[in-house]
């Protein structure tokens, strides 16, 4: 009886473990990827990765076929302005909050095959902001903070790809 107590409290915890492990894990990770981003870069900035190879491990596992680029922000002092030049080639910019949750996101493929040699124009309020005061694009971040992630395609000729990353901005929303 002992032994099937044990085991029945060994399961509990485990099932129970599962539920907590999956609450505080994405927001553990988020927290040390902005932390290590931002000692190593200014926030609320573009960065460009470099090409990532099999040695690559800045994030978990890089997919050696995309080039990178991110904004960490802190809308703590107001909305962000995004820029990007859309290559032909695949491109996204997604939009993560603090808990790894992915609330938005823009493309070149599919329906949005029209933006392809555009540039995007985004502007990234806070939770607390109301997007009708603001024209243009506009993405609601449901956190102040976050990371905004670019990624093109690198196979072959990147050179297209790879000048649409090192052209993007993000910064402070100028007024006037």
């Amino acid at each position: 009886m002992k032994f099937l107590s044990w085991c029945l409290g060994v399961f509990v915890s485990a099932w129970a473990g599962q539920y907590v492990l999956a609450f505080f894990l994405p927001n553990i990770i988020m927290e040390a990827l902005y932390q290590r981003g931002g000692d190593a870069n200014s926030y609320n900035s573009m960065v460009v990765a470099p090409s990532p190879d099999e040695t690559a491990r800045s994030v978990v596992r890089p997919s050696p076929d995309l080039s990178y680029a991110s904004c960490i922000y802190n809308l703590g002092a107001g909305p962000l302005r995004i820029e990007a030049p859309v290559p032909e080639r695949y491109w996204s910019m997604q939009f993560y909050q603090m808990n790894t949750d992915n609330y938005g996101g823009i493309t070149n493929q599919r329906d949005e095959q029209n933006r392809v040699g555009t540039i995007v124009n985004v502007t990234l309020i806070g939770p607390d902001s109301n997007p009708a005061d603001y024209s243009g694009e506009v993405v609601q971040s449901p956190t102040q903070r976050g990371i905004v992630l670019l990624r093109s395609s690198n196979i072959g000729d990147d050179r297209e790809s790879e000048d649409a990353l090192v052209q993007s901005r993000c910064g402070p929303v100028v007024a006037g």
